[in-house]
């Protein structure tokens, strides 16, 4: 399952989800900015799910770009700044993965 896939199944029945040109900005968006945090040329499969998660956060706050904070009598809207803060982790885990398969030693035939 491909990530715009794996984003229409998250965001089912939301108003504005059958937007594909804004989904597909926004699996772009991600995907590159995720490539860029981990330094690899394309978005591993791997990755696809993080990537989904970030999308559906990114198309929920759409409408609210900018916002830091909203207080209402009782609605409190914030957003973080680095959408893709809360997964450093897990780039972390998967970039030591890559260096360690990297580093193995290969047979190879001639």
């Amino acid at each position: 399952m491909g990530l715009l896939e794996r984003v229409q199944v998250r965001l089912s029945g939301e108003p504005g989800a059958d937007n594909e040109v804004q989904l597909r900005e926004l699996c772009d968006l991600a995907s590159v900015r995720i490539c860029l945090r981990i330094r690899e040329p394309t978005l591993p499969e791997l990755l696809e799910p993080i990537a989904a998660d970030v999308v559906v956060k990114l198309w929920r706050r759409w409408n609210y770009e900018g916002i830091a904070s909203e207080n209402g009598d009782t609605i409190s809207t914030s957003f973080v700044e680095d959408v893709l803060a809360e997964y450093d982790d897990e780039f972390r885990a998967y970039q030591e993965q890559q260096a360690k398969n990297n580093g193995k030693k290969r047979i190879h035939f001639y």
